[in-house]
């Protein structure tokens, strides 16, 4: 159950590393400035749900990102041409189904759970490949309350203000990433999630409190629980924090910009505020009010 919780946490916390808490402090919301940069840029721990209490953002929030002309996230998820070009990467391979890698009593099980509680989605889970089938049920474990997810609701609200929405990774680099899991493992963690989902959805809620309380500390130690192999864990963490190193720093010798990336990507000694106070940035956290 460890091994699916983790990646199910991942996967909420944005498509997700940690720090120690005497040394990072419990912030979502950090001030870059120094190293030649000519204006502020910002970076935020993001999270992908709906439930209502994530959207108290606070006033330092909004202010971060009227005062900065561009909005990067991990995704450009404005860009729906190329959300489009990509969709059919989240499909099964042709000849591949969910039912042909189960048992027929965990294939009747999965089926009857996604029947009743994922909607339209259950009449898929032989088409999507099963890790995507495993968001989705456990995005359905938290509240629904708003329309959108707050990432996607961050870059709708700088689109208004007129800011420049961007990402500093492709579609193709994420799925390739995700893609480094075999389907088999992936069907299998599906089951067991399934199996288990009075205790994921404790630990949905779990992570969803350590989120509000901005204890990235104790999100670090829910997610790395349990691990998966070492290639899968260096590609979907370590490997990806020094890209978004690399293309923020161009971006904010650009024009100051408002990062907002899941927030398992801010913590940890190779994560984003690590990383950048080493590039010799100065990364301060804001108390959001």
């Amino acid at each position: 159950m460890k091994t699916c919780a983790r990646i199910s946490c991942f996967l909420i916390l944005a498509v997700c590393s940690f720090f120690d808490a005497a040394a990072q402090g419990n912030f979502l919301l950090w001030e870059i400035t120094g190293n030649g940069l000519a204006d502020t840029s910002y970076l935020f721990g993001t999270i992908h749900i709906r439930d209502k209490r994530v959207f108290n953002l606070g006033d330092s929030t909004y202010y971060a990102i009227t005062h900065t002309k561009a909005l990067y996230g991990e995704l450009n998820l404005q860009d729906k041409s190329e959300m489009k070009q990509h969709a059919p990467e989240l499909l099964m391979p042709s000849g591949t189904s969910l039912q042909a890698m189960l048992s027929a009593q965990d294939y009747k099980l999965v089926k009857k759970y996604c029947k009743k509680h994922i909607g339209v989605y259950a009449l898929l889970i032989n088409k999507i490949k099963p890790i995507y089938i495993s968001a989705v049920v456990s995005e359905d474990l938290l509240k629904k309350e708003e329309k959108k997810p707050l990432d996607l609701y961050l870059q709708d609200y700088a689109a208004r203000q007129g800011n420049e929405i961007g990402g500093i990774e492709t579609f193709q680099e994420q799925l390739s990433v995700i893609d480094l899991l075999p389907l088999q493992e992936q069907a299998d963690m599906l089951v067991e999630q399934i199996k288990n989902i009075d205790q994921e959805k404790i630990l949905m809620e779990q992570m969803l409190q350590f989120y509000l309380n901005e204890s990235l500390d104790s999100l670090e130690i829910l997610v790395q629980e349990d691990t998966l192999s070492q290639e899968f864990n260096e590609a979907i963490l370590d490997a990806r924090n020094k890209v978004m190193l690399t293309r923020m720093e161009t971006q904010m010798n650009r024009e100051p910009t408002f990062f907002a990336v899941g927030a398992a990507h801010l913590a940890g000694e190779k994560g984003l505020v690590i990383l950048l106070r080493k590039a010799g940035y100065t990364v301060r956290p804001v108390k959001r009010k």
